[in-house]
């Protein structure tokens, strides 16, 4: 009893020594469930690493009713619209063998299907729950577990990475993996949110414009890059293959 009295004495003491500098001692009591971050899709999160860890796309991707939310009007729309911006840059997908990195749902597939005649389409995703929902969506696509960390031997004509890289802690390290997918003549195309106006808490990086390409061209040495925004709220890049130059 003697020793907790003294303790309480000290702690009494330290506390007046330190609000003479403005300076207090609060006890941070922790929260008993993760609060849930602004605009985290239905999901309680701790963290921005917890919010994109397997597990936690995993228990997305297993509710439907979240998935039904998630694949809202506005997000159907940015699919189509990336999609039919593919004739505009001229990327053609006719015959080609086209990959989708962190397809989802497979809705961008779907789109690319109805526009173009791919000869074969693959969508790789981090976490099996969202693959069930792609095969769903699009059976005659092939769909396979894929970390983008690790990458794939697999090469396509051309590859889509549609809204991921900004949930990523090392997007370059996935960058250089998206470029090893390339075919000869290979075509990558990359849309992130504009940093400038994504609020989204559960995403980690957060490019203007200006920055965006500033990443693409550091890391992107020996391929041919276009920049720019589209729809008014995102960035792309198209990066083409330059392998077939540098063999004449």
């Amino acid at each position: 009893m003697a020793e907790m009295f003294l303790s309480r004495q000290l702690k009494g003491l330290a506390k007046k020594a330190l609000a003479c500098f403005g300076v207090g001692i609060h006890r941070l009591k922790p929260c008993a469930e993760p609060p849930p971050f602004p605009n985290a899709q239905g999901l309680p999160v701790c963290s921005v690493l917890d919010h994109n860890s397997q597990a936690r796309i995993n228990e997305f991707y297993s509710d439907p009713k979240i998935v039904e939310r998630y694949l809202a009007r506005a997000r159907l729309k940015s699919y189509e619209d990336v999609a039919a911006l593919l004739r505009e840059k001229g990327i053609d997908c006719d015959g080609k063998s086209v990959a989708d990195v962190g397809c989802g749902t497979g809705h961008f597939l779907l789109n690319v299907r109805k526009r173009f005649r791919p000869s074969a389409m693959t969508g790789f995703e981090y976490a099996e729950a969202a693959l069930r929902v792609a095969r769903e969506t699009l059976p005659e696509a092939q769909f396979q577990l894929l970390d983008i960390y690790e990458g794939t031997a697999r090469r396509f004509d051309v590859v889509f990475c549609i809204e991921v890289i900004e949930h990523l802690l090392q997007p370059e390290k996935a960058l250089k993996n998206l470029l090893a997918m390339l075919g000869e003549n290979g075509v990558l195309l990359i849309t992130v949110p504009d940093g400038r106006q994504d609020t989204f808490a559960g995403h980690i990086n957060f490019w203007s414009p200006e920055s965006w390409q500033v990443f693409v061209r550091s890391n992107c040495s020996g391929f041919d890059t276009e920049m720019g925004t589209v729809f008014g709220n995102a960035n792309f890049a198209i990066i083409r293959s330059r392998r077939s130059q540098t063999k004449k």
